[in-house]
């Protein structure tokens, strides 16, 4: 099972909610593993000695120039809606960071001056202390999209085992990658205090897309359970959940941990 996590924005504590519940998780499953979309990993599951392993390389095929078939007539950086692609003076450049592999400049171009080549963009890594905890490392540059998404669900797949439960971490405001997450995953918590988001979002969801559970910040909860959802989940946020956040400590709060026990139930994994 696929779990993703997603932040309306940045800040929103869909990091510290995911991490709580994959340390509560792994108690009671050891088949659990943690995948965070960007290298950012919470405190809580980090350790003093962290290095990470590389277990899988990320690659893309993107189009490699070969000057001695180049007629310089321009119509790949012409059909490139990207703008991957520039010509400077008798060479062209092809920006790999934001090239998505539609192969539009390989199809125009009629001397087969361009191929595709996988060239390497990122890693799978995980923590040399702990097989369970994984990030992806993409290149500077690489910025994650709808494309890297599916690829590493597709590795996920690959690697783990059929019955593992894999707690998907994205990066939050990432709005572009919803889509594809809510399709790719079997269940989603989606955290945001944004009512009027929620509602366009939730009328478009699809039957056979993702189990899609709602979180709200406590003090956002009677104003979404007037609007007829009072089945978010509501999370509790003050002072002292940010600093034991910050300093890698489990949320102490106990309502904090009432709301992991009910994502347990909801979830019949309790």
């Amino acid at each position: 099972m696929i779990l993703s996590g997603i932040g309306n924005n940045g800040g929103i504590g869909i990091s510290t909610l995911l991490a709580n519940f994959f340390v509560t998780l792994y108690q009671k499953h050891s088949n659990t593993y943690w995948l965070s979309l960007s290298n950012y990993v919470p405190s809580v599951l980090l350790t003093n000695n962290n290095q990470w392993i590389e277990k899988e390389t990320i690659t893309r095929p993107i189009p490699k120039w070969d000057r001695s078939f180049c007629k310089f007539c321009s119509e790949c950086e012409k059909v490139c809606h990207c703008g991957a692609i520039s010509r400077y003076g008798d060479f062209y450049v092809v920006y790999s960071e934001i090239c998505i592999s539609c192969a539009a400049c390989i199809y125009a171009c009629k001397k087969q001056a361009l191929i595709f080549e996988d060239k390497k963009i990122g890693t799978l890594e995980h923590l040399n202390n702990n097989q369970h905890v994984y990030r992806v490392n993409l290149n500077p540059r690489e910025v994650f999209s709808p494309w890297h998404t599916k690829v590493i669900v597709q590795k996920i797949k690959q690697l783990f085992p059929k019955d593992s439960l894999v707690l998907l971490d994205a990066p939050s405001g990432f709005r572009e990658l919803w889509s594809d997450l809510i399709d790719l995953s079997d269940v989603v918590i989606l955290y945001t205090n944004d009512l009027y988001m929620w509602e366009t979002l939730y009328k478009s969801l699809a039957h056979d897309q993702a189990f899609v559970i709602l979180a709200v910040s406590e003090e956002y909860y009677d104003t979404f359970a007037q609007a007829g959802y009072s089945f978010a989940l509501s999370i509790p946020r003050d002072k002292t959940i940010s600093q034991e956040a910050i300093q890698g400590k489990v949320i102490s709060n106990y309502n904090y941990q009432l709301t992991i026990n009910e994502l347990l139930i909801k979830l019949n994994l309790d």
